[in-house]
């Protein structure tokens, strides 16, 4: 009798050899779909790099380090809604309690959640709502950097970001580029997000090659992060065609691996890291399997989004959007986009300055700390803009005896106000009693009044 090979099977995304197997009861082990069972490893294995940064190494951040990582490796080991849970609490508390400013916190936050969601309701399709919102944070932002600032060459966050990267890779030839390079930018932001809700392969490519320069540079954990909305669009005979590519190509997938590890190597020589190393070789890898799914021709089709898909895309769209009336500025994917929303240097092309409902930055016209032993500290008040989180670091780093009172006069909301001493009781009254978490960072730090300033992040 003919031996036949196992064949895999592209329309399940099942192969002969798993239909075979005796039927085990996975309702015990999981409650969600399998395609959230293996996107579950795949956010884990994100939260994890998301760990290593340096933000983590700041005081109070040890214990949601340890719940979020705690949360990661259930979630590798079993997927199920505790370590959805634990990830949800390691991420939401930073951004609550300790001034966590990034958007990829507040992505696998909402990430979390919804896969909580998906392992309550299986029948729900909380993979496509994944894909959706890292979808629109693409284009969110690509919307935040239509600003007459990320265009102008002089100060655009573009150019700040390619300066690094040939300096970083010395070996790329040395390129000027204009408004191009900005342009070139939006064009791709806005690309990416429709090949992953269309569940191309061509979306990893140009995603992997876009984020690759920013992890080695400015943005070491953010490429992770968006990957794992990457992984959320793959279809179950996309899985199946790239299971066989890593078993019958294994050499290839090294080769590739390695060589761009290689690259890095010798652009960080002698200074050696691990870590940048590691993350070039599994982004060599994924380029090389997801070369070999575009060579299969594969149809592609929409990730049609159901009312549940379509709520919290929305929901996500209007949280990105708070920048525009005044609301919040932090964690809606404005990184690295020049955008300013106070008063004086508004600079959307989209959205008018009239839309802001109150200039929500604090301006400090005259700063006296002491009798004057600090005269540098009071002129970077006085240049800047702030916030209540703010000025709360202030009282809290700055308040010692012999530089009281810490006198603060200035705007805020459009009145006059004044702080006898920011070391005392009570000096919220002055601002109108602000009732925002003092923990909770909505808006920019270290931003300087003037409108000239470069790469405003």
């Amino acid at each position: 009798m003919n031996h036949v090979e196992p064949q895999d099977n592209p329309e399940t995304g099942l192969d002969r050899m798993t239909l075979e197997r005796p039927p085990v009861d996975s309702s015990r082990l999981f409650h969600g779909t399998p395609q959230l069972k293996h996107w579950a490893r795949v956010f884990a294995v994100a939260s994890l790099v998301h760990l290593t940064l340096p933000d983590f190494e700041q005081s109070g951040w040890m214990v949601p380090r340890i719940i979020e990582g705690l949360g990661a490796l259930l979630l590798l080991w079993r997927p199920g809604l505790l370590g959805f849970g634990l990830c949800f609490i390691g991420t939401l508390c930073p951004l609550l309690f300790l001034r966590d400013v990034l958007t990829q916190s507040m992505l696998l936050t909402w990430m979390s959640l919804i896969g909580m969601y998906g392992v309550v309701r299986p029948g729900k399709d909380a993979l496509g709502s994944v894909t959706w919102i890292t979808a629109g944070t693409y284009w969110l932002a690509a919307l935040h950097k239509v600003n007459t600032s990320f265009l102008n060459p002089e100060m655009s966050c573009a150019h700040h970001a390619w300066d690094q990267v040939q300096d970083h890779w010395s070996w790329l030839p040395q390129v000027n580029l204009d408004s191009e390079l900005a342009l070139g930018i939006i064009f791709i932001e806005i690309a990416i997000g429709v090949l992953l809700v269309r569940r191309s392969p061509w979306a990893w490519v140009l995603g992997i090659l876009f984020h690759l320069p920013l992890t080695v540079t400015l943005a070491p954990a953010f490429g992770a992060v968006m990957l794992a909305g990457y992984a959320a669009s793959l279809t179950p005979r996309q899985i199946v065609i790239l299971r066989r590519f890593t078993r019958r190509n294994w050499g290839r997938w090294a080769i590739a691996g390695s060589t761009v590890a290689t690259i890095e190597g010798v652009s960080l020589f002698p200074d050696l890291a691990i870590g940048p190393i590691m993350k070039c070789f599994v982004a060599g890898s994924l380029l090389a399997g997801f070369g070999a799914l575009i060579h299969e021709r594969l149809h592609v089709d929409w990730a049609r989004p159901d009312i549940t898909v379509w709520t919290i895309f929305c929901l996500w769209i209007a949280h990105g959007l708070t920048p525009y009336v005044g609301i919040q500025y932090q964690h809606t994917a404005a990184m690295l986009s020049n955008l300013r929303i106070d008063n004086e240097c508004h600079n959307s092309l989209v959205f008018p300055s009239s839309l802001i409902i109150s200039d929500p930055y604090i301006r400090i016209d005259s700063a006296e700390i002491g009798s004057g032993q600090r005269p540098k500290r009071e002129t970077i008040l006085e240049s800047g803009l702030w916030s209540y989180p703010a000025l709360s670091t202030m009282q809290e780093n700055w308040c010692i005896e012999e530089l009281r009172p810490i006198r603060l006069e200035g705007r805020f909301e459009d009145r006059r106000f004044l702080i006898e001493d920011l070391c005392a009781v009570g000096w919220r009254d002055a601002l109108g009693g602000a009732t925002s978490l003092p923990g909770f960072q909505r808006f920019q730090k270290n931003l300087e009044r003037r409108c000239d300033a470069a790469c405003v992040h």
